[in-house]
């Protein structure tokens, strides 16, 4: 079971970065997501949140070092937003606090389940 969630955090981190690279001005993204119903920078964050929170899940349902899971996923979440920069998608500080957010929820979230035996 283990090797499945290896398996899909590593393609979620793969759909993720090419998700997040993308310019949401080309033509791939405005085929599926007409520009005037882009979500708004509120919402984004909201999405950012979720997105990041599922990103630690998987890795932590994957990997057994919490702690460097923790580590890799925020230097992640802090990478793959200045790399936007370079893909005329747009640096956004909000993204990282958000991205930040989720990954933190999820940590705190999994300790506090973890002293609560709901994970043994």
């Amino acid at each position: 079971m283990n090797i499945i969630f290896k398996f899909a955090s590593i393609t979620y981190l793969i759909i993720l970065s090419l998700v997040l690279l993308i310019p949401l001005d080309s033509t791939v993204v405005n085929q599926i997501i007409e520009k005037e119903k882009h979500p708004s920078n509120n919402f984004s964050f909201i999405i950012h949140f979720l997105l990041f929170f599922s990103l630690y899940f998987l890795f932590n349902l994957s990997f057994i070092n919490k702690r460097k899971i923790l580590i890799f996923v925020i230097l992640y979440s802090i990478i793959i937003e200045f790399l936007q920069i370079f893909t005329s998608r747009g640096f956004q500080f909000f993204d990282i606090v958000s991205n930040l957010a989720g990954c933190l929820v999820g940590f705190l979230l999994f300790s506090i389940m973890l002293k609560s035996n709901y994970l043994n």
